[in-house]
């Protein structure tokens, strides 16, 4: 009789199939903000680079669906915010909150002494210029 963890590995065994091959000198596994900015990074500095991911989009259940002014003040130091807003979104200064006596406002990006005084949101999916391999 087989034993039931021999079994387990033997089903994993099974449905992991090799599809592609690949040589590389860094592999970046995890496509999040982390991942993706470091890939860029040393992508831009001559370094081959395989960044690994196993969903194939940017899902908003598990990525953030705004991009914060800060954020963006980081992508423009890169080169990377133009581009980004050249893809169709929303501009938010900050929530209204609806009271009986009136609207609240909690904050207000707009007043902030930046070249992006607004979150970023309603990106698509899968932004432009991405690739998967499958």
């Amino acid at each position: 009789m087989t034993p039931p963890i021999a079994d387990s590995v033997q089903t994993q065994q099974a449905e992991s199939e090799v599809v592609d091959v690949r040589q590389t000198s860094c592999c970046i596994v995890g496509g999040g903000p982390g991942g993706a900015m470091l890939a860029l990074s040393l992508a831009r500095r001559g370094v081959p680079v395989t960044l690994l991911e196993m969903h194939k989009d940017f899902d908003r259940e598990f990525r953030g669906d705004t991009i914060h002014p800060s954020v963006m003040e980081i992508l423009d130091q890169i080169g990377l915010a133009d581009k980004l807003h050249e893809i169709p979104h929303t501009k938010v200064t900050g929530p209204t909150i609806q009271f009986a006596d009136g609207p609240f406002r909690p904050f207000d990006l707009g007043r902030l002494k930046t070249r992006f005084p607004d979150f970023s949101n309603s990106l698509p999916a899968k932004p432009p210029g991405i690739r998967n391999s499958n």
